[in-house]
């Protein structure tokens, strides 16, 4: 099993998920979440067994990490509709965001003779760079 900390913190931190719903889903005690989330504790100091029990929680798919594309979905599906896209645009990623456990779409061009001067684009189906950000733009 491969640990994402960065993963396992923000579950730690996250208020929205009370403390006697992790205790009773992972089975971890309420008062180690407790303690992380009120800075009594440092993340650095749980044990193994704890972090391990969130990490698999985590990739069971009990709690998933989102970005948003909600600007970028809506103006490519305009540009879809207005046919000014064929079925491969070329996409721009930003940097590796270790939420997501990959580098995210950050821009787009329709023909390889507009990528602006310095950016790395890869040529892709539409149907895979729609699908790629409404599934990292989904809110569970």
């Amino acid at each position: 099993m491969k640990i994402n900390t960065t993963r396992v913190n923000m579950v730690l931190k996250n208020e929205a998920i009370p403390a006697d719903y992790l205790e009773s889903e992972i089975g971890i005690s309420r008062s180690v979440v407790e303690k992380v989330r009120e800075d009594e504790s440092e993340f650095k100091n749980l044990t193994l067994d704890v972090v391990a029990k969130i990490q698999k929680w985590i990739d069971d798919g009990n709690y998933t990490f989102s970005y948003d594309y909600s600007d970028l979905i809506e103006e490519l599906e305009e540009d879809i509709a207005e046919g000014l896209v064929d079925e491969y645009i070329y996409v721009v990623r930003g940097p590796y965001n270790e939420l997501l456990e990959k580098c995210p779409i950050i821009d787009y061009y329709y023909t390889s003779e507009e990528i602006e001067e310095g950016d790395l684009a890869e040529k892709t189906l539409i149907t895979s760079v729609l699908a790629e950000m409404k599934s990292d733009n989904k809110i569970f």
